[in-house]
C-alpha cells in the first residue's frame, strides 16, 4: 500500500529545518565565531577597554571579557526566540510575513553585532591607552550592510510568506427601517501580558534616560528625547475607541489620533474575524501584515475586518465586534442605491 500523506505534513518539517538553519543556527555560529576571534586578541588588549564612542572618540570604558561575549548572548537570546516563534508555519508549510521578519532580523542582528564588537576590539590590538582606540563608527555601518544583504538572501531562502485569512463569521443582524439612524461604538485596550511588556519597557527607557544622564552629562537632551517618544508610543496605542456611524469606519487613539477612517463609501465588505496578535501581526498596537492587511490590534479574541474599495482589509479586535459589524452592515445596505 502507498503511503499517502498529506502535502502540509510533508513541508512542515522541511519548513522547520530552514527555519532552525537560517533564523538559528547561522546566526549563533556567526557570533561563535566572532566571540572566538575577540577572545584570541584578548591579551593584546588595554585594560580596561574602550566601549563606547561619540563623534570625538572613545568616551565609555569597561572589562573586555563582558564586552566580548555580549553579542553571543544577545545575538543566542534573539534568535532562540525567533525560532520558537516560528516553529510552527502554517498549514501550507509557508510562514506568515511577521515569522519571515523575524527570522531575517536574526541574521542581520548576528552580522550587525558581530561586525561592531569584532571591529572596535580589533582596532584596540596593541594600543595602550583606550582612550586613543580608532572610531568604530564606519565598521559598524559596514555591519549594518552586510548584515541587510544577508538578510535579503535569507527572506528568499526562508519558506514563503502567506498572509494568514481564517474564515469570517457573519455579524449580527441589525434591522433599520426607512431613514431611521443607527451607531455603535466601543472602547478597546491593552491589558495583561501586553500592559505588562509596555509597563517594562516604559521601566528600560527610563533606567536608560537615568544611566545616560549620570555616566555621561552631553545625554541629557537624547534621554528626555528617548523617554519622550516611549511615552507618546504608549499614550497613542494603549486605548482606542472604536465606531460605525453615517460616517463609516473610525478608530482614534486617546487623545483623537492616531486616527483611522474608512468612509461607508469606500467599504466592499464587512466581517467577524478572529485574531491572534503575535501570529497575525507581530504584536499589539496599531500593526500592518502582508497582503494589505493592517488594524488596530489590542487583544487576541474577536475583531471587526473592513475590506476597502482598493482591496486592503483594516482590522480592529474589539468585544462586540459582531454587533459592530452588524451596524456596518445595516448602513450599507441603507446606503446602496436602490
Amino acid at each position: 500500500m502507498n503511503d499517502i500523506r498529506p502535502e502540509s505534513t510533508v513541508q512542515a518539517p522541511s519548513s522547520r529545518v530552514r527555519v532552525v538553519a537560517i533564523g538559528g543556527l547561522l546566526p549563533v555560529a556567526i557570533a561563535v565565531v566572532a566571540t572566538i576571534l575577540m577572545l584570541s586578541w584578548l591579551p593584546q588588549l588595554p585594560d580596561p577597554i574602550a566601549v563606547h564612542w561619540n563623534g570625538a572618540g572613545a568616551d565609555g570604558f569597561g572589562p573586555a571579557i563582558p564586552f566580548i561575549f555580549a553579542p553571543l548572548a544577545i545575538t543566542a537570546v534573539f534568535s532562540a526566540f525567533a525560532v520558537a516563534w516560528s516553529w510552527k508555519p502554517l498549514p501550507s508549510g509557508r510562514l506568515t510575513w511577521n515569522q519571515k521578519i523575524l527570522l531575517a532580523a536574526s541574521l542581520w542582528m548576528a552580522v550587525l553585532l558581530g561586525f561592531a564588537f569584532t571591529a572596535s576590539i580589533a582596532l584596540q590590538r596593541g594600543v595602550a591607552d583606550a582612550r586613543t582606540a580608532p572610531d568604530v563608527g564606519p565598521w559598524l555601518a559596514l555591519g549594518a550592510g552586510a548584515g541587510l544583504v544577508l538578510a535579503v538572501a535569507a527572506w528568499f531562502l526562508l519558506p514563503a510568506g502567506e498572509t494568514v485569512s481564517e474564515p469570517g463569521t457573519e455579524p449580527k443582524f441589525v434591522d433599520v427601517q426607512g431613514d431611521e439612524r443607527v451607531s455603535w461604538s466601543r472602547s478597546t485596550s491593552l491589558g495583561g501580558v501586553p500592559l505588562l511588556a509596555v509597563g517594562l519597557a516604559i521601566l528600560v527607557a527610563l533606567g536608560t534616560a537615568v544611566v545616560s544622564v549620570l555616566s555621561v552629562s552631553d545625554a541629557v537632551l537624547i534621554s528626555m528625547i528617548v523617554l519622550v517618544v516611549v511615552g507618546l508610543l504608549v499614550l497613542t496605542n494603549f486605548w482606542w475607541r472604536v465606531s460605525a456611524d453615517r460616517r463609516g469606519f473610525i478608530a482614534k487613539g486617546l487623545f483623537g489620533w492616531p486616527r483611522k477612517r474608512i468612509p461607508l463609501t469606500e467599504i466592499r465588505s464587512v466581517a467577524v474575524v478572529d485574531v491572534h496578535p503575535t501570529r497575525d501581526f507581530g504584536g499589539w498596537g496599531w500593526r500592518w501584515a502582508g497582503g494589505g492587511r493592517s488594524g488596530i490590534i489590542l487583544r487576541a479574541g474577536s475583531g471587526i475586518e473592513v475590506t476597502q474599495s482598493n482591496g486592503k482589509r483594516f482590522i480592529v479586535s474589539v468585544a462586540d465586534a459582531a454587533t459592530g459589524a452588524g451596524v456596518l452592515v445595516a448602513l450599507l445596505r441603507q446606503n446602496a442605491p436602490t
